[in-house]
């Protein structure tokens, strides 16, 4: 079971990141007949699609032993946002084509999201940031990655849509070497601060995105 990384952070905040070594096969026999359903996998035609899809439901249910909590399955709500099935353990999901991260909480909110530095975020870095976010990037791609993905993070934990960006989701003034930053969600009736945790594993940055610990 190739899980290269899991820990816990502040506030019962547990991660796991799991990286794809195992075949589709391999991947898809390692899932009960119970909690993958025959609809489920017929609504994805793309092979690695499915990959993706079995590893998502693997590191949760990786994570959900660890933490003595019965797995049931995944549903979406109607914003498109996972859940436990039978629990109200808190949850987000995020993979790419060689990883597969997942968090959860006991009762709180979560959002997280992988990415790798690309000169893409150099030319629509006015779509996600506020000027202020601008200049303290500088152009950087690993910095730009961060905020992205914090941002990413922030949206997933809302979990509702019709969110800009650059108005709704802010990122507070950070050094690159940072393991965890600040954010804020100010949409509607909502103006909160969260922790965002920030992990760098083979060229990707993964953060995690939670309510800040209380003091």
């Amino acid at each position: 079971m190739p899980v290269i990384l899991e820990k816990k952070y502040e506030n019962d905040i547990s991660l796991a990141v799991w990286q794809i070594t195992e075949s589709h096969d391999e991947l898809q026999a390692m899932l009960p007949s119970e909690i993958l359903t025959d609809a489920e996998l017929a609504s994805i035609s793309h092979p690695q699609k499915q990959v993706e899809f079995f590893c998502s439901r693997l590191v949760i249910k990786h994570l959900a032993n660890s933490l003595g909590i019965k797995y049931l399955g995944i549903k979406k709500d109607e914003f498109g946002k996972p859940y436990l099935v039978g629990s109200n353990w808190q949850m987000s999901i995020t993979h790419t084509s060689n990883y597969v991260a997942a968090v959860m909480h006991p009762n709180e909110a979560l959002g997280m999201d992988m990415e790798k530095p690309t000169e893409k975020l150099k030319r629509i870095e006015h779509k996600f940031l506020s000027e202020s976010e601008r200049i303290d990037a500088e152009g950087d791609i690993e910095k730009l990655c961060i905020y992205w993905s914090a941002k990413e993070a922030l949206y997933k934990l809302y979990g509702k849509r019709k969110v800009i960006f650059n108005e709704n989701l802010f990122v507070f003034p950070f050094k690159k070497e940072q393991n965890k930053i600040s954010g804020r969600l100010r949409i509607n009736e909502i103006d909160e601060e969260y922790s965002i945790y920030v992990e760098k594993i083979d060229g990707y940055i993964l953060v995690v995105c939670g309510s800040a610990p209380k003091v």
